[in-house]
């Protein structure tokens, strides 16, 4: 097995090279591949919310938001082989439901905030028919509700699952901003926005087992972007702030026991704002779970309790804190943690220093170090590692130069001469 300090060195990131006709940009550990330029001319792509996710041969997928040419916002899909290079436009999320008959007019569906779940032969991933909200929720009543879609891999179909739902949605009003299978329960769960309530629903039965109402809002307490669901049938949620100035307040895990249908406050409180990153490791004893401010937690399944691990930031970027991190990944050989932080220099506002920093975490070491920059961007997704190790997230520069990035372990023999 490689020393923890060959995988570190590895890792060795560097800034964006020239394009290639892949549509790939690739430089010393960093790849960045286009897709854009492989989008209808009806679509602008300009975000993607840790909506990605893996299949059982290792192909990579990803939904981002995207504007029609008619100014309706859409989420397309796409796929991208390793092996081949291919990329691949799926389909959208209008054009789908518009086609089987489960679009009203003029409505919209901007945002696959999920993370692709394969269940059997199927993807699944849900919709979110608006952005966020992070005040007041008085303007719910007029969106439709979430989606729930499916692209079979035999078929090569993408599909609404919802459109044969009494409603046609998964619940009315609100939106699926996470997605996660529980293969001992064998049901999908989502996690509603903004209400937090726990939607399960049965794909093989193709329906809806049970709603259960989520933490009660408050004002600036936004639902966490993850939730994490254990191998024991429990589900732990969390609210928190995205704002710097409300970071510092405590927010309360609660619990939903799907075996005894029960929820309850746990009575443990975390800072940091609201959850942004999992990834649970190989033997599912244990969840790392990050903020949005770049707090970093493990959660213990048998002792069911939260351990502060630290900021995710290095010592050598003291003069640095974490402005956002939308996503990590636990690295295949399980004693790493890797995320790419947005850090502004402390003190700063919107006008001050940013960079992008590859930043890991050793478990063994508990200790953060910085790997190297990158081009500036927001780098989103959880836990989407394939089996050569390579990391996969989104990368987008706020509306613009949209790519799936690909943080990938060069594990040369001189760098592993190096480390011994």
């Amino acid at each position: 097995m490689l020393s923890r300090s060959a995988i570190a060195g590895a890792l060795s990131f560097a800034l964006l090279a020239a394009a290639c006709r892949s549509g790939a940009l690739r430089a010393g550990g960093y790849e960045s591949i286009r897709l854009d330029d492989i989008a209808p001319k009806y679509l602008t792509l300009t975000q993607s919310w840790n909506a990605l996710g893996l299949d059982d041969r290792g192909r990579v997928y990803s939904v981002w938001t995207s504007r029609r040419d008619d100014g309706r916002e859409d989420a397309a899909l796409f796929r991208f082989t390793p092996a081949t290079k291919q990329r691949e436009f799926l389909g959208t999320f209008i054009d789908v439901a518009a086609a089987q008959g489960n679009l009203r007019q003029a409505e919209e569906l901007p945002k696959g905030h999920t993370r692709i779940v394969q269940v059997g032969r199927k993807l699944y991933m849900a919709s979110q028919g608006f952005h966020d909200f992070k005040a007041d929720i008085d303007a719910l009543p007029k969106y439709r509700g979430a989606h729930l879609f499916s692209y079979d891999l035999d078929r090569g179909v993408l599909e609404d699952v919802t459109r044969n739902l009494p409603d046609g949605v998964l619940l009315e009003h609100q939106g699926i901003i996470a997605l996660a299978y529980s293969p001992e329960h064998r049901l999908l769960i989502g996690l509603s926005h903004p209400h937090s309530d726990l939607v399960l629903f049965d794909p093989a039965a193709g329906a809806i087992r049970k709603l259960v109402r989520g933490i009660p809002w408050q004002r600036e307490r936004m639902v966490s972007r993850e939730f994490i669901v254990t191998r024991t049938g429990k589900i732990y949620t969390m609210r928190g702030a995205e704002e710097a100035k409300l970071r510092s307040v405590e927010n309360e895990v609660w619990v939903y026991d799907i075996a005894k249908d029960e929820q309850h406050a746990t009575g443990q409180h975390l800072t940091g704002g609201f959850w942004n990153g999992l990834a649970e490791a190989p033997d599912r004893n244990t969840f790392y779970v990050s903020t949005v401010s770049g707090e970093l937690y493990a959660f213990d399944v048998a002792s069911e309790r939260f351990s502060r691990l630290g900021d995710f930031i290095a010592a050598e970027d003291a003069q640095y804190r974490v402005k956002y991190l939308y996503g990590i990944a636990l690295l295949p050989a399980a004693d790493a943690i890797v995320g790419v932080p947005i850090l502004e220099r402390n003190g700063g506002g919107r006008a001050r220093h940013t960079l992008s920093r590859v930043t890991e975490y050793s478990i063994a070491r508990r200790e953060f170090r910085a790997i190297a920059s990158v081009e500036r961007a927001v780098h989103t997704g959880s836990a989407h590692v394939d089996r050569r190790g390579n990391v996969y997230m989104a990368a987008f520069d706020w509306d613009t130069n949209c790519r799936l990035a690909i943080l990938t372990p060069s594990l040369t023999a001189a760098s592993s001469n190096r480390s011994h």
